[in-house]
């Protein structure tokens, strides 16, 4: 407030204060609503982020669940090849 200790303060005077706070005010709501962007951004990467992870973890169980029977049917033949270029015994 610019009144001096002598002085009542003038209605000036309380005008330019409010001013101030206003402008206080507007500054304190500004820099939350940047904030809470910034908090939104990051809440929706991580979101998207773990999406991702998800359907990482979806596809890849499904894979191995499909292939599964097709690997231990053909399980004899690979280990009879594997044997063969190792110079093992031919079956």
């Amino acid at each position: 407030m610019t009144s001096t200790p002598e002085r009542e303060p003038t209605l000036k005077d309380i005008v330019e204060q409010i001013q101030e706070l206003r402008s206080e005010l507007e500054r304190s709501r500004q820099e939350l609503k940047d904030e809470v962007g910034r908090w939104d951004e990051r809440f929706f990467q991580f979101t998207r982020e773990n999406l991702v992870t998800a359907r990482t973890i979806i596809i890849t169980a499904g894979t191995v669940i499909t292939l599964s029977p097709v690997l231990q049917a053909f399980a004899p033949a690979i280990e009879a090849v594997v044997t063969r270029l190792m110079g093992g015994d031919g079956l």
